[in-house]
């Protein structure tokens, strides 16, 4: 997940798939990101599918997405990749903006939307193992753990889309071998007022 500190066994696959990428001069992630205006857009496949604009643009975000709204929308580039499946979103329920159940239901929608499968059971005996204990002792009380690759990280309610975007490359990665995750399931741990992010623990397998 965006912000994930995988504590599994997808530690050291995970650190080789982002120096391979790093070696290849391949994006690792091409992740759509929410325009001011609403639009969903994703500046790295727009601009890799448009190898002209790079020596202009570069990868600013805004400058690719300004080049959209005025030429590229007009001319039939698209602005997203057809690799992800982009669900429509509810509005929410108050003026005020989503609450952070909805930003989690949000995450949700989009990430089960990409063919990933909600399932608690990948938490085994977390509750008698590694949660009983401060989360940050893992390592204390991995040995009678029997769940699948776990981890902890931060939501950023503000960014959610993309986190939820991110996360579905990530299980798509899986352990890097071409062996994909299909299945995820989260806890949420509490709010981080120092950060504004959500603290959760997550499963994939």
């Amino acid at each position: 997940m965006k912000n994930l500190k995988r504590v599994g066994k997808k530690v050291m696959a995970a650190v080789m798939a982002a120096a391979i990428f790093a070696g290849s001069g391949m994006t690792a992630e091409a992740i759509p990101a929410r325009m001011p205006d609403g639009v969903l857009f994703d500046s790295d496949y727009y601009v890799e599918s448009n190898m002209d604009l790079m020596p202009v643009f570069g990868r600013d975000t805004w400058l690719l997405y300004q080049h959209y709204a005025a030429f590229g929308k007009a001319e039939g580039r698209a602005p997203l990749s057809a690799e992800y499946v982009y669900p429509e979103l509810p509005a929410p329920a108050s003026p005020k903006g989503y609450t952070i159940n909805e930003l989690l239901m949000i995450y949700c929608t989009i990430i089960e939307a990409n063919g990933i499968t909600w399932d608690p059971s990948l938490k085994g005996n977390w509750d008698e193992t590694i949660g009983a204990h401060n989360i940050y002792e893992w390592y204390n009380y991995m040995d009678g753990y029997t769940g699948t690759g776990w981890g902890t990280g931060f939501l950023e309610p503000y960014n959610i889309e993309q986190n939820a975007y991110s996360e579905v490359a990530a299980l798509r990665m899986g352990d890097t071998v071409g062996n994909s995750d299909t299945r995820y399931y989260f806890e949420v741990l509490g709010w981080d007022e120092s950060m504004g992010m959500i603290e959760i623990v997550a499963w994939s397998a």
